[in-house]
């Protein structure tokens, strides 16, 4: 199955869990908010096909599809999406001042030059 075809699957998916997918050029990752009531998925038209895929099916992921008919290889990525959403979960993203600061640079002394 082509990656056109697994991105229209998705975005019909969306829709019918009531989506609004909107395609903005820009220099960001895309995913979903809600603004006035309207859950929106907005995908960055710059970023390749694949990405485009992966923040839909992230989306997706957070939902309920077990009842519905979606095809196997749509089925399993989104799956996929939603164990790496898992794992990023378990990893703290808490950061200290400590973090932020550079790693000390250890000098090395000199060695003359030998001729």
């Amino acid at each position: 199955m082509k990656i056109h075809a697994i991105y229209d699957d998705l975005t019909n998916i969306a829709s019918r869990f009531g989506y609004i997918i909107r395609k903005e050029k820009g220099y960001f990752r895309g995913g979903n908010c809600v603004l006035n009531t309207q859950k929106i998925i907005v995908v960055n038209t710059l970023a390749p096909y694949e990405n485009r895929v992966a923040i839909i099916a992230r989306v997706l992921a957070e939902l309920h599809l077990e009842e519905l008919s979606i095809k196997p290889i749509v089925r399993l990525l989104i799956e996929r999406e939603r164990e790496h959403a898992a794992k990023s979960e378990q990893i703290p993203q808490v950061f200290t001042i400590e973090m932020l600061k550079p790693e000390p640079v250890l000098l090395r002394k000199k060695r003359p030059i030998q001729a």
